[in-house]
C-alpha cells in the first residue's frame, strides 16, 4: 500500500511531490524553487532540482528517479548523482553558493538498495515510507515493513523449485564462473529459465559478470535471503515406526537408497542427512524424501508399522523432483538431499534443528 497518497499521479511527478512533502515537514525550511528535468551539461541530466534555505544556508537537492529500485539500478543512480555534483563543483557558472544533497527516489527501495544509498551518502525516499535525509542539524530516518506485492513475488520467484536447482549449482562452488548454457545444462533447466535467474541475480547484485561468465559475488547474502523466503517442499508424507537402528539400519539403507534417475528414488533428508554431512545432535527421527515407489521400498525394508504416536520415521513424497537430481552420496551407499536443501530445511524447522543448520553451515558454507 502506497503511504503518501500520490500513486494516482505519474511516477516522476509523484516522486517530486513526495520529496516536497518530506521537506515541508522540516521546521524553518523555505523552499525557493522546484525545477524538473535539469540539463547540467551534455550527459549530465537530473530529474528534479529543489532549491531551499534552512538556518540561513542555501541547499540544492538533486533528485534522481528510478522506476526500478533494485540494487543494480540504485548503484548506477548513486554514481550518476556523484558525477553530477562533481560536474557542478567544477562549473564556473555557479552563481549562488549552495550545498548539494544527492537524493534517489523510487517506488520501492529494498534494504539492500537503501544500504547502497547510505554507503554513497545519497539521501533516499520511496513511496512506501522509507526515507533518509540529513543536512545541517536535520536528520530524518524512516523505515516501513511494507513491501509491494510485485517485489515480494519477484523475490519468491527466484526461490521456486526450478530456480532453486540453478541456485544450488551456483552455491556448490561460488567462485566458479558459468556460461548460461553450462548453467542450464548442469541444473537440467531450460536456457530461458537460466537466463531469467541470471538477470535476477545481477539486478540484486548477488552475482556479477566476469570475462569467463557469471559468478556469485555475494553467496552469503543469497543464501540468507533464500532461507528467509524458503518454502519447504510441498509433499504427501507417511509416518511410521521401525525397530531397526545403528549399523543394521545403515547397512539396509546403503542397499535401498538411490537418487535415480529412474524409480525407486529415496534419499535422506533433514537431520537424517545432516548426520552424514556434519553430525551435531543425533535424534531418534529418521526423515527421507522418496517417490511413491521409493516409499513402498522403504516401508518394506524398514519393516514400518503404523504409529499414531511415537513415530520415528517420516517419508515425504515431494512434487519437486530436482531434490533427487542433485542429491549427493555423502558416504558410500548413503544418498542425501543436497547440502543446501538440508540446510534450508533445518533452518526453517525447530530451534534445535536451526542449531544443527548453523553447525552444518560452518563446514559447508564458511562464507555465510
Amino acid at each position: 500500500m502506497v503511504k503518501l497518497g500520490i500513486a494516482e499521479k505519474p511516477a516522476n511527478i509523484a516522486a517530486v511531490d513526495a520529496v516536497g512533502i518530506l521537506l515541508e515537514r522540516v521546521a524553518g525550511i523555505q523552499i525557493i524553487e522546484v525545477r524538473s528535468e535539469q540539463h547540467l551539461a551534455p550527459d549530465y541530466e537530473l530529474d528534479a532540482w529543489i532549491d531551499f534555505i534552512h538556518d540561513e544556508v542555501r541547499y540544492a537537492l538533486l533528485m534522481e528517479f528510478k522506476s526500478n529500485g533494485a540494487p543494480r539500478f540504485t548503484r548506477f543512480a548513486a554514481y550518476k548523482l556523484e558525477s553530477c555534483i562533481a560536474q557542478l563543483n567544477r562549473s564556473d557558472r555557479r552563481d549562488i553558493p549552495r550545498k548539494f544533497i544527492p537524493m534517489l527516489v523510487s517506488p520501492y527501495l529494498s534494504p539492500e538498495s537503501r544500504s547502497i544509498c547510505l554507503n554513497h551518502n545519497v539521501a533516499y525516499l520511496d513511496l512506501y515510507g522509507n526515507a533518509h535525509l540529513s543536512f545541517g542539524n536535520v536528520y530524518i530516518e524512516r523505515s516501513s515493513p511494507d513491501r509491494p506485492k510485485p517485489e515480494v513475488r519477484a523475490r519468491r520467484s527466484l526461490f521456486t523449485p526450478k530456480s532453486g536447482a540453478i541456485l544450488r549449482v551456483l552455491l556448490r562452488d561460488p567462485a566458479r564462473t558459468w556460461r548460461v548454457t553450462e548453467l542450464a545444462e548442469a541444473a537440467n533447466a531450460s536456457l530461458g529459465h537460466a537466463s531469467n535467474v541470471r538477470k535476477a541475480l545481477l539486478d540484486m547484485e548477488w552475482a556479477e559478470v566476469r570475462d569467463n561468465g557469471l559468478v556469485l559475488a555475494r553467496p552469503g547474502t543469497l543464501l540468507k535471503s533464500w532461507r528467509e523466503n524458503y518454502r519447504q517442499p510441498s509433499d504427501h508424507h507417511f509416518s511410521g515406526y521401525t525397530t531397526l537402528h545403528g549399523d543394521q539400519l545403515r547397512d539396509l539403507l546403503s542397499r535401498c537408497l538411490s537418487p535415480g534417475p529412474r524409480p525407486p528414488r529415496a534419499v535422506c533428508a533433514l537431520n537424517s542427512a545432516a548426520q552424514w554431512f556434519a553430525p551435531y545432535v543425533r535424534g531418534g527421527m529418521h526423515c527421507f524424501y522418496a517417490d511413491e515407489h521409493g516409499v513402498r521400498i522403504l516401508q518394506e525394508r524398514l519393516q514400518l508399522t503404523y504409529a499414531g504416536k511415537g513415530a520415528n520415521v517420516i517419508l515425504r513424497i515431494p512434487k519437486d523432483t530436482t531434490l533427487f537430481e542433485d542429491a549427493v552420496e555423502s558416504v558410500p551407499g548413503i544418498f542425501c538431499a543436497n547440502p543446501v536443501v538440508t540446510y534450508l530445511d533445518l533452518w526453517n524447522s525447530n530451534d534445535r534443528d536451526r542449531e544443527a543448520a548453523g553447525h552444518m553451515a560452518a563446514k559447508y558454507f564458511p562464507w555465510l
